[in-house]
């Protein structure tokens, strides 16, 4: 963007300045104070999603499939992955239906008293199995074909609550206990064996969930089994033969902050990432220092007081996840703010940490499936997300504020006018807004009545009938924003339904 100025130099003399405003390609920042952020970070960055040269408005979703009534919320997506063909099922109400096409899904599991399911995949010699449990049901397995109950000794299995796949076994967690139990290498069904670990936790209360971590990047000597217990401390070990002393060994137990949910662990590369009540974490960098340090090696540091803040609020509710989408370049927080009816994300950029916020994704779960990204809904629908111009027919609206800046020195200043460069199609375009001195403004220059389309979409529009899209252009409008102040901001909210491209 480009902002004119009008200050008083020392001879009382009325003088233009005009200065270059960077986009907030650093992203959303809610941890510095305003009067000192950084020019390239943003005070707001809704649905503006920060690539790293550019912002552009988020993509919108779209129906994939849909098979309870609108009040059963899907709650868990889980994917099986055979060698040579693939399923996504979605757990909504009492059931497990098969949600792989993009039409209304068959039901293919029934009688279900939870749809809060942990899970994993497992190859054997067998076949691909998807290992699925939900702390009320018995466990349950997918073949490729057919679901069923495996049978199980040595552990009760409908309180299995979590499953995990480390060294060529599954491991299982109980509800409201401290003890793990692992099966056989390879195995998917059979004698289970029990495990205890309350002795690590000295903080009291219950196992919450397992992962591996590969310090390596790989699978084989360096992958720790990973348990952390409800009041934050994780215990690590190392080896393959939990049976045996000499090929089974305590790492060491560390003290962690509070985890969030059952889903609290995420695998990024050869890291884990853990959601808690300070932050979300990579294992690696959170063991590596005091506790009272955690807070510089959160990845969401830059965002640390609205993240703190949605912890404090919504830790209770059923909905905490994060998922890893490496083809979008995005890591999804995904944070419920009603249980079973709203929530809202926040999302980072791989490739830069620069963060942002989703909103209208009323989002219980979320799924990569053959490298698309998909959400299940509170209306017991499964969506494609990252796919369009629209949440489904809605437009998306975006907001923008920068940084606060003095462009030179803390004098008074006259704002006149503001040209930022937009490529879009068409008239889209954002509306402009001047916020001054820490003070949010609500006037706005232009703003969009709509920017709905009846314009040719490619793959949906009728050929020979539908009114092609306009070519993509770059627009540079000057706009009055007249203001007195010593800091200045710029706020730019933007609503499309087809066509708005990005902000530079």
């Amino acid at each position: 963007m480009i902002l004119t100025a009008l200050r008083p130099n020392a001879a009382r003399r009325r003088v233009t300045k005009t200065v270059a405003i960077p986009a907030p390609v650093e992203g959303w920042d809610a941890s510095s104070a305003l009067a000192s952020m950084k020019p390239t970070r943003a005070v707001e960055l809704l649905n503006w999603f920060p690539q790293p040269g550019w912002l552009e408005v988020r993509k919108g979703y779209r129906y994939h499939s849909w098979g309870m009534g609108s009040s059963t919320p899907v709650q868990s997506l889980m994917v099986w992955q055979g060698p040579a063909s693939s399923k996504m099922f979605a757990a909504a109400g009492s059931v497990v239906y098969d949600a792989t096409s993009n039409a209304v899904a068959s039901s293919s599991n029934t009688g279900r008293d939870s749809a809060r399911y942990q899970h994993t995949m497992m190859r054997t010699s067998a076949g691909a199995y998807l290992w699925a449990c939900n702390g009320i049901n018995a466990a349950q397995h997918y073949n490729g074909t057919t679901w069923a109950e495996p049978s199980l000794t040595g552990v009760t299995s409908t309180d299995i609550i979590h499953v995990c796949l480390h060294k060529k076994r599954l491991w299982f967690v109980v509800k409201d206990s401290t003890s793990v139990y692992y099966l056989a290498t390879d195995a998917i069904a059979g004698a289970a064996t029990e495990f205890p670990l309350g002795a690590n936790f000295s903080r009291g209360g219950y196992l919450l969930a397992m992962a591996t971590w590969t310090r390596d990047g790989g699978s084989g000597a360096d992958d720790y089994a990973v348990f952390i217990s409800s009041r934050g401390q994780v215990a690590i070990y190392s080896g393959t033969d939990p049976s045996s002393a000499s090929t089974w060994a305590l790492v060491g137990v560390f003290d962690v902050p509070t985890p969030i949910g059952r889903r609290c662990f995420a695998r990024f590369g050869a890291d884990l990432l853990l959601i808690t009540m300070e932050g979300v974490f990579p294992l690696s960098q959170l063991l590596s220092v005091d506790q009272s340090q955690v807070d510089r090696v959160a990845i969401t540091e830059r965002i640390s007081s609205s993240f703190n803040a949605a912890a404090q609020a919504y830790s209770s509710l059923w909905g905490w996840e994060v998922a890893v989408f490496a083809a979008g370049t995005r890591i999804i927080v995904n944070i419920p703010t009603s249980e079973n009816a709203t929530a809202k994300q926040y999302v980072m950029n791989t490739l830069t940490g620069a963060w942002c916020e989703y909103d209208n994704h009323n989002a219980n779960c979320w799924a990569i499936y053959n490298d698309q990204l998909y959400f299940g809904g509170m209306d017991g629908r499964v969506y494609r997300a990252n796919t369009g111009r629209a949440d489904v027919s809605t437009a998306i609206t975006a907001v923008g504020q920068t940084a606060y800046q003095a462009h030179g020195t803390a004098n008074m200043k006259r704002f006149a006018l503001l040209k930022p460069l937009v490529t879009a199609t068409g008239t889209n375009r954002p509306a402009l807004g001047l916020s001054l001195d820490f003070s949010e403004t609500e006037e706005l220059s232009s703003p969009p009545a709509s920017q709905s389309s009846t314009q040719a979409l490619w793959d949906s529009a009728v050929w020979d009938t539908s009114t092609w899209v306009d070519s993509v252009g770059q627009v540079q409008d000057w706009s009055n924003v007249i203001g007195i102040g010593a800091f200045g901001s710029i706020k730019s909210p933007a609503q499309t339904c087809v066509e708005v491209g990005c902000l530079t």
